[in-house]
């Protein structure tokens, strides 16, 4: 089925109201497809897709929607759903959002999220515009430099869940600060008794 006729089957899902075949039809989508393929219908529709999804995929989806149709959508969703989705973005697309919206709608939905993810967007919105901070993620797995590669893989295993990215390990010292990054290929290489400091060539990159 091309992408033009599974459009139009969305659509008359959603008139007709079939919400659990319209359930199963997007169940498979990976979320880049997805948000693609729903950019043709209204936010009202779009809105109606997204209360089909789980909320880590729907926050998943909207992260690669465009701002402009971001914002569309929120006004096109009640406001327990979009405070879920919100809370379950990415700390760095929420960021995106959040900038581009008028300052009393980013408050009160600053409000509304849960402690946590009202902490972290706020610190993040603190930066300066078009600064590094702004951009970052706090979602990464750092492993110290006395760890052996058995215990470094160990923690990736436990925290690599809620990290955005797994190509990059960064070692910190004992206060939290970058002395080097290494490519999770030299971790899967490297004998587990190996100590990480060992592997470490203590050249990176860093703004």
């Amino acid at each position: 089925m091309n992408a033009e006729m599974t459009i139009l089957d969305l659509e008359s899902l959603i008139e007709a109201r079939d919400f659990v075949s319209l359930r199963e039809q997007i169940k498979n989508w990976p979320a880049g497809d997805l948000a693609d393929l729903m950019e043709p219908l209204s936010a009202e529709k779009e809105a109606v897709v997204f209360r089909l999804l789980p909320r880590d995929e729907a926050a998943q989806v909207f992260g690669y929607l465009p701002l402009e149709r971001q914002q569309e959508l929120l006004k096109a969703m009640a406001h327990e759903e979009v405070v879920n989705i919100l809370n379950d973005m990415s700390d760095d697309d929420r960021t995106e959002l959040l900038e581009e919206l008028p300052a009393q709608v980013t408050q009160k939905l600053l409000n509304s999220l849960s402690p946590e993810e009202r902490r972290r967007a706020s610190q993040l919105l603190g930066y300066p515009e078009n600064s590094v901070g702004r951009l970052m993620t706090p979602h990464f797995v750092r492993v110290k430099s006395h760890w052996t590669v058995a215990h470094g893989l160990d923690h990736i295993r436990r925290y690599g869940e809620d990290s955005e990215t797994m190509s990059l390990i960064y070692v910190i010292d004992d206060k939290g600060k970058l002395i080097d990054d290494l490519r999770i290929r030299q971790f899967l290489l490297a004998s587990p008794d190996t100590l990480i400091s060992d592997v470490m060539d203590s050249r990176f990159v860093a703004l």
